[in-house]
């Protein structure tokens, strides 16, 4: 740890710590820049995330204290969609190279039963469902892209491993991160049904709406999931409730079940009222919906407001459409913009950065989360804007 990296901790963790005890009072919109000014910072953050490696994945985290940490496969295999978006966004070829890099650095790490390590690369030698899921959700969007045929052989073997760790009831029981069993495993259910669809098997179909419909069952009435923390002695975080919401997002629009939007709209009118009420989302909450945390996890906002920005295009329905646009906007604020900064156009892990979620961290999959909220915020409102224009033109006629 050298003395920039000890003067860093020290003044974020001031100004966060000042933030965080005035945040009822202060403005809410001070130091809003445009989207495209927070999603060029982000993306300049994701790709130098990606540099740092060389390309073979993206970093873990930056860490205040101890800088750059090795690749995520993880979070490097779901960062690979992103990527492909940002090609289509900004037609630039160099994010499709880093896209297919990654997905070929994935392939070279592939563990001979087709699953894919947990943790950060050296740190874990062993499969993690979870893991495996979000990698094959990037060889499915390469294929996809592509059509090369090792992304879908690499994505079956994927996808073989995780079908041998459900049980008869549709629980992921086997290769368990921390052995425990985690609703939010539903991620992986999402890569399965994907992958059935994109290879034509009926078997990776019907595992995936299997763990869809265990998953369902562990919704409370008031939309809270059981089973959704990451440790022993948790509660779930808007981390972990915003990986179950999207993963049974895409399942149902995947195969159209009904079933699976009402359910995923009990838990967002709960955040919806939840924000309304408090103006924020803490880290962590109980089964109740009471809060058993102060620190905020940014992720988790940029999750959360995802979904209901998804939500909004199926329903349209405000409400959601509204709690997204504040909940971006509460991310934005916490966006370091100084150029000179090693952390430029990062997503803390929490606020305050000294948080229980990533603490000290710029985690890869914060930044990611946020840029895939930015770009869909902006094909949303572009088309919400040219309705109203739309109606504004009829209504004259």
């Amino acid at each position: 740890m050298n003395l920039g990296s000890l003067l860093d901790f020290t003044y974020l963790s001031f100004i966060d710590a000042c933030k965080h005890s005035l945040y009822p009072y202060l403005p809410k919109r001070r130091s809003i820049q445009s989207d495209r000014v927070h999603l060029e910072a982000a993306v300049s953050w994701l790709m130098k995330s990606i540099d740092k490696v060389d390309g073979n994945g993206s970093s873990k985290a930056y860490r205040i204290l101890n800088g750059w940490m090795p690749p995520y496969p993880e979070t490097s295999g779901y960062i690979i969609e992103t990527l492909l978006n940002l090609q289509d966004h900004y037609g630039d070829g160099k994010f499709f190279q880093a896209a297919s890099k990654i997905g070929d650095w994935e392939i070279s790490i592939q563990l001979e039963h087709g699953g894919f390590v947990g943790r950060e690369i050296g740190v874990l030698s062993r499969p993690v469902i979870f893991n495996t899921g979000m990698v094959l959700l990037g060889l499915n969007a390469l294929f996809d892209r592509t059509r090369e045929k090792r992304y879908l052989d690499a994505g079956i073997r994927a996808g073989q491993f995780l079908v041998e760790c459900l049980d008869e009831n549709g629980c992921f029981v086997r290769n368990l991160h921390d052995h425990l069993i985690h609703t939010y495993n539903v991620r992986a259910a999402w890569a399965l049904i994907q992958l059935g669809l994109l290879s034509g098997s009926r078997d990776f179909i019907e595992a995936g709406r299997k763990n869809v419909e265990w998953s369902l069952g562990q919704q409370l009435e008031n939309g809270y999931f059981l089973h959704n923390h990451f440790r022993k002695g948790q509660k779930a975080l808007t981390h972990s409730i915003g990986y179950v919401m999207r993963g049974i997002l895409e399942a149902y629009l995947l195969l159209g079940e009904k079933r699976y939007l009402d359910c995923l709209k009990k838990t967002a009118d709960k955040f919806v009222a939840i924000y309304g009420i408090r103006r924020r989302l803490v880290s962590e909450l109980d089964e109740n919906w009471k809060e058993v945390s102060s620190h905020l996890c940014l992720t988790g906002y940029a999750q959360i407001a995802l979904n209901l920005l998804k939500l909004f295009k199926i329903t349209k329905e405000e409400r959601y459409l509204n709690t997204a646009l504040h909940l971006i906007d509460d991310v934005k604020l916490q966006q370091p913009l100084n150029r000179r900064s090693e952390y430029f156009g990062g997503i803390k892990g929490s606020f305050p950065v000294y948080g229980r979620y990533a603490p000290l961290q710029f985690p890869n999959w914060a930044a990611k989360f946020f840029i895939d909220a930015l770009l869909l915020k902006i094909e949303v409102m572009r088309d919400y804007e040219n309705s109203l224009i739309d109606k504004l033109s009829l209504g004259r006629q």
